[in-house]
């Protein structure tokens, strides 16, 4: 399986008899003599993949779901077929996992075909199993398993979000670092468009655990209900998330204004001891006859030393009321 995935990384035959997967090479549809089912994994952008649909008989409806440009988690009924889209979280390399993937796949009792626009990591995983002869052993078995890889993939995207969130509280309460606001912004950012995706997948699943069909027996719905129920404790985690997300910032916003205000009653207090002070310079300082002292030469040390003692008086009578609230942050100083 491996060299037909070094030859042709974009689209890829694969046997299942049994769990186990045997790689075919890429000249037209496979024969399904033999095989439990055949997938078939297409890159949607790739030159031959609308001729490929046609020629395997999708109806323009399922053609335009499978390769349209952008589209949302659904499901849908086609006679015994059915076409179902689901979103993974993007692990590629210098991607963010909340500009998820989206994986489009049309099951066949014998067939399941599956397209997506950039690399994500459960088609590998699944390849993992098959190569193992751990794989699924039906296409609804298939659908089952490829859910619970993409579930799979997305727990350690959320316990890294927990973790940020605590971290993120903890700097909160203890001293705020210049770039935290903006961080706190991008992990709410996060959570809000993880849920957004996620949210519609999450109904899409319980619909099928409630599917009944040739495709979905009661083992494989039982599956189906498992992956539904992580999802909506994603979704509710998600929602924690976000909500603590909020508070973290409220708490943030009420610790940067209380140290604007501190910081302002600082400075007023600091203007309050040289306002008197700048006013007796300003008297002295006017070109009118009579400013006491004018013919004195020690006029100006005995002035600065009545300025000196001033501004001790005034910084005492500062600190005894004010000040040392101020230091111990209680109350504003009134």
């Amino acid at each position: 399986m491996a060299s037909v995935l070094d030859q042709q990384p974009c689209n890829v035959q694969v046997r299942v008899r049994e769990g186990r997967g045997e790689a075919l090479p890429w000249e037209g549809a496979p024969v399904l003599g033999g095989a439990d089912y055949t997938w078939i994994h297409l890159q949607r952008c790739h030159p031959r993949a609308r001729a490929w649909l046609e020629e395997a008989g999708l109806d323009h409806l399922g053609q335009e779901v499978l390769l349209a440009h952008e589209t949302r988690p659904r499901w849908q009924r086609a006679g015994a077929d059915l076409l179902v889209v689901l979103r993974g979280v993007n692990l590629n390399p210098g991607a963010e996992p909340e500009d998820m993937v989206s994986l489009r796949m049309w099951m066949q009792p014998r067939r399941v075909v599956t397209l997506q626009g950039r690399p994500l990591l459960a088609v590998g995983d699944m390849l993992d199993l098959l190569a193992d002869g751990r794989g699924p052993r039906d296409s609804g078995a298939f659908l089952a398993e490829m859910t619970r890889l993409i579930l799979d993939r997305l727990g350690p995207v959320m316990d890294e979000l927990g973790d940020e969130g605590d971290r993120l509280e903890e700097e909160v309460l203890d001293r705020p670092k210049p770039d935290l606001r903006r961080r706190v912004g991008q992990h709410r950012r996060q959570c809000i468009q993880l849920r957004r995706h996620l949210a519609p997948m999450r109904e899409v699943v319980t619909a099928l655990s409630l599917e009944a069909g040739p495709l979905l027996d009661e083992d494989r719905r039982s599956h189906l209900h498992e992956a539904s129920d992580r999802l909506i404790r994603v979704v509710e985690d998600l929602d924690a998330l976000r909500e603590r997300a909020v508070v973290t910032h409220d708490e943030l916003s009420a610790h940067l204004s209380d140290q604007i205000s501190s910081t302002m009653f600082r400075l007023s207090l600091i203007a309050a001891v040289f306002l008197p002070l700048s006013l007796i310079t300003s008297l002295l300082g006017i070109n009118v006859s009579g400013i006491p002292g004018a013919g004195r030469p020690q006029a100006f040390l005995d002035v600065c030393l009545i300025l000196l003692a001033i501004g001790l008086l005034e910084s005492w009578v500062l600190y005894r009321r004010y000040w040392r609230r101020v230091r111990t942050g209680s109350g504003d100083g009134a």
